[in-house]
């Protein structure tokens, strides 16, 4: 099934399915979809090999398949943003600085929620803003932890524009970073996005161990100094630990 009215006769299939839990043979999905026998045979063994409808052994009808129920499992589990806000919460009081949590979109990242701190100045993003992956805390997590594949994918055809003159604009720099931050298991930004301010984060996995997220605190320099620099990247990292646990927790349900 390869567009979009292909894909509608495959919805539609399913939703006769779906009627009472119900079982049709192909002749009879067919009948009432007005389809040629042929057209009707191909559709519902495009949805078998997906695992979308299974075929009755006995009886050779077709009903919803397994993956459908999986899917329908997945829909009431909380995503990434809901497990992770508890513990950003957590983190802000701590430290009183704005955490934000981070996502890909594509070869961008973009904000996906934030706690804003209790200093009237302060750094942060607004919900769904974009920002490049090569630059600042948020981004070089991301990117680090991608497939080597993919960073090169994203290298390759990236401009890796200068916003301050502590921004990384040569690539062999950039991998380079990027292995750090991979060693040490978190990344560092000194004003390489807005001159006078310092980022810490700390990358989120996803049950399977992929990137699903990154989270950071981004304050004004002075603020971030010294021992309590080194107590908050202590906080920022056990958040995402935490963080990471929790949705592997999920996957596990």
């Amino acid at each position: 099934m390869t567009n979009l009215h292909t894909l509608d006769k495959g919805i539609a299939i399913l939703a006769m399915l779906a009627e009472g839990g119900r079982t049709l043979s192909v002749s009879q999905i067919a009948e009432r979809m007005e389809l040629p026998l042929s057209t009707a045979y191909r559709y519902v063994a495009t949805l078998k090999d997906h695992g979308l409808v299974e075929q009755e052994p006995v009886s050779g009808t077709y009903r919803l398949g397994s993956t459908l129920l999986e899917w329908a499992a997945t829909v009431s589990r909380p995503g990434v943003r809901e497990i992770a806000l508890p513990f950003m919460a957590k983190l802000s009081r701590r430290c009183g600085e704005t955490v934000i949590l981070s996502g890909l979109r594509g070869r961008e990242g973009i904000c996906l929620e934030k706690v804003e701190g209790h200093h009237a100045l302060r750094v942060s993003h607004e919900r769904g803003a974009i920002f490049p992956l090569h630059a600042g805390t948020s981004g070089k997590t991301l990117m680090a932890y991608l497939d080597p594949d993919d960073q090169e994918d994203i290298l390759s055809g990236a401009d890796l524009q200068g916003f301050t003159e502590t921004t990384i604009t040569d690539p062999g720099a950039l991998r380079e970073e990027l292995r750090r931050i991979r060693a040490r298991g978190y990344a560092e930004s000194d004003g390489e996005v807005l001159r006078g301010t310092y980022g810490i984060g700390a990358p989120v996995f996803s049950a399977d161990q992929r990137i699903a997220a990154a989270i950071s605190v981004s304050a004004p320099r002075h603020r971030l100094e010294g021992e309590r620099r080194a107590q908050t990247l202590g906080w920022v990292i056990a958040s995402a630990r935490l963080i990471s646990a929790a949705i592997g927790s999920q996957g596990r349900s």
